[in-house]
């Protein structure tokens, strides 16, 4: 059975309380299994037909996953029923908090890239999925299958962008939720110590190799499963994830991990602890519409967000200011990614 139950993250409160209401988990009414012979629905209305999914389908729409599980695919996602989050433990909903990036972490870790059949499976001993983190996939001695401590309990219902595999718990990546610890308040622990983007994922994403998943995504969501968590963090800090979940189109020129750390020692946590300079910072970084590769080499200078101008130079690669451009045209669905090796600074 589920046994991290007590670890799951802050991030559920708002949309399990908004699910509960019209939450149908009448399991005597399943998904037909077996693959159908021409699917007609996609995974988010063959979930949302059946009625015991209300719960995940709130979370997925809260974060901004729908499009995503709506997109060609193929996607192969792992289910839990209403009645696998009602199961949680007494007083479990109360500690949850609203925390996106955290639900988009549980979420993701549920989806499998590619359509993966039960026959499929149940030959794996493990499979990524598209938060970075393997699930575990055993065979019990009564012959059936497990994903973690979840039960498989429904099969192969195929949709038009994939396959549903429905289990009977909420899974998480078990070795990243002992990573917190105890010192942190109970709801907390699991989230601060999990580290979305890694992996062939992230790889995958700045290699554009998963560009027909990417571009249902916001750019926010696409950086952080992208590995590019000091950029995200900042922009979070800065209160500016909501602008690049819901605005745009914007052409951002992302930098690593690397260059973040090549700053003077000191100068990120002093940049969270001054938001205004911070957004300046960051909104430097941004500029308005979509340009692509193809575009910014046609470029001398480039106005970014906050006012300021940067230079653009081609020769042989392609440089903004001193910054080299090492990665381009990552999409998401409100503009595009370029990832530098260097921090702009106005």
């Amino acid at each position: 059975m589920f046994t991290k139950k007590s670890k799951l993250t802050v991030a559920l409160m708002a949309v399990l309380a908004m699910a509960m209401v019209g939450c149908s988990d009448d399991d005597n009414n399943p998904v037909s299994n077996g693959m159908n012979s021409a699917p007609t629905l996609d995974i988010v209305e063959t979930a949302a037909a059946d009625g015991r999914f209300t719960t995940l389908l709130a979370a997925a729409e809260a974060a901004d996953l729908v499009d995503a599980l709506k997109g060609e695919g193929p996607l192969t996602v792992f289910a839990p029923t209403d009645s696998a989050f009602a199961a949680l433990p007494a007083g479990t909903v109360e500690a949850l908090l609203a925390d996106i990036d955290a639900l988009t972490a549980i979420l993701t870790y549920h989806v499998v890239p590619g359509a993966v059949t039960a026959e499929q499976v149940a030959a794996l001993s493990s499979v990524a999925t598209l938060n970075g983190a393997e699930v575990t996939i055993s065979i019990t001695s009564e012959g059936g299958v497990m994903i973690d401590n979840a039960n498989v309990i429904i099969t192969d219902i195929e949709t038009t962008n994939g396959i549903i595999h429905v289990i009977d718990a909420v899974i998480i990546p078990a070795s990243e939720a002992s990573a917190a610890g105890e010192a942190m308040p109970k709801a907390a622990s699991w989230f601060w110590g999990y580290r979305i983007g890694g992996g062939w994922v992230s790889q995958a994403i700045v290699e554009g190799r998963l560009n027909w998943l990417t571009r249902y995504l916001s750019i926010y969501t696409v950086a952080r499963l992208a590995g590019l968590e000091t950029l995200t963090t900042a922009v979070k800090a800065a209160d500016l994830d909501g602008t690049l979940r819901r605005s745009g189109p914007f052409t951002v020129f992302a930098p690593t991990e690397g260059a973040f750390a090549a700053l003077p020692a000191g100068t990120i946590p002093a940049l969270l602890n001054d938001p205004e300079t911070l957004a300046n910072i960051l909104l430097y970084h941004v500029t308005p519409g979509t340009l692509f590769a193809a575009d910014v080499v046609n470029l001398t200078e480039a106005t970014m967000a906050n006012g300021g101008t940067v230079e653009i130079t081609v020769d042989g690669g392609v440089k903004v200011n001193d910054a080299n451009v090492i990665a381009v045209d990552i999409k998401a669905r409100n503009g595009v990614i370029h990832v530098i090796d260097g921090v702009l600074l106005p």
